[in-house]
């Protein structure tokens, strides 16, 4: 019997079945950074209408605080300790692909020194001003998310859309607290 247990378990590593594979995950990391006067940092990428906050999708040589480091140090910012306030997973409609995603918040000087290639304009606003520049809704709704609820980490699933030129979402899974 023993000996049975041990082949069915062997057999399961070896060859999962097809609801225990998957297609690789992406990793993406949001920074959201606020100034001394609580205003947060914007960006417009070069040749699109796109408004952002800094991100970057993690690699396999870069960890996190590492990445997180690199991304401020190309706007010539030195950020405070990045603390994680989201994990949550975007659904892209169009090729069904999943990605992880983690919000950080940091706080800086704001004395911006320069801006990376890709990037064509670099913002300090409000939030209220910011959520209503960045171009894709679900990051309005995470951003408020995490400055309406501060010492709460969240988690959620949004599925992300267009309709026409327009970007959209549907909330699959509400927010939801992780840890405070």
């Amino acid at each position: 019997m023993n000996g049975k247990l041990l082949i069915l378990i062997i057999g399961i590593f070896l060859f999962p079945l097809p609801s225990q594979s998957a297609e690789k995950i992406s990793t993406f990391h949001r920074l959201l950074i606020f100034n001394s006067k609580s205003e947060l940092m914007v960006v417009k990428i070069k040749d699109t209408d796109f408004w952002i906050t800094p991100s970057w999708y993690q690699d396999n040589t870069q960890l996190i605080n590492e990445g997180m480091q690199h991304l401020a140090a190309e706007y010539g910012l030195t950020i405070s300790q990045p603390v994680l306030r989201e994990i949550f997973t975007v659904k892209n409609q169009h090729d069904n692909s999943l990605s992880l995603r983690h919000f950080f918040s940091v706080n800086s000087d704001g004395k911006l020194v320069k801006k990376p290639e890709i990037i064509e304009e670099v913002r300090w606003l409000a939030v209220k001003d910011a959520v209503k520049l960045i171009t894709f809704p679900y990051i309005n709704i995470l951003i408020n998310q995490v400055v309406d609820h501060p010492d709460i980490v969240w988690g959620g699933s949004i599925l992300r859309f267009k309709e026409g030129d327009e970007h959209k979402i549907k909330i699959i899974e509400s927010l939801y607290p992780l840890f405070q």
